[in-house]
């Protein structure tokens, strides 16, 4: 049986953050929720996820800092990031950098589903 792939939910609302890893698990990933910028990149020195949903205004250090640390480190490579905001401006302005951008609110089932078509991307 193979492990579920590391799914980084870098999201300072709590709630929000909760009903993204309901989601993230129903499409077979290992959520792990965090809170801050600074916390996410300490996170991201040490684990190598297959997907991060990264909101853009996080305390500590910017969505857009963890953004350009994932992009820049060749161990992530191939970790699919998806900028879950409601700052539209900015997510389009990172939209290259982005493998998928969705805009707050966000429905449950949305989210999921595109999780769902990550994972079978990604396969195991």
């Amino acid at each position: 049986m193979n492990k579920s792939p590391l799914a980084l939910i870098i999201e300072d609302d709590g709630i929000i953050a909760e009903i993204f890893s309901f989601a993230i698990k129903e499409a077979d990933f290992n959520p792990i929720v965090i809170r801050d910028g600074i916390q996410a990149m300490k996170t991201l020195s040490a684990e190598i996820p297959a997907l991060v949903l990264l909101d853009l205004h996080l305390p500590g250090i910017s969505g857009i800092n963890v953004l350009r640390e994932i992009r820049s480190d060749p161990r992530l490579a191939d970790t699919r990031v998806l900028i879950v905001s409601a700052d539209t401006t900015q997510s389009e302005f990172l939209r290259i950098q982005a493998d998928h951008i969705m805009i707050k609110p966000i429905g449950f089932n949305a989210l999921r589903e595109l999780a769902l078509q990550i994972r079978a991307e990604i396969g195991d």
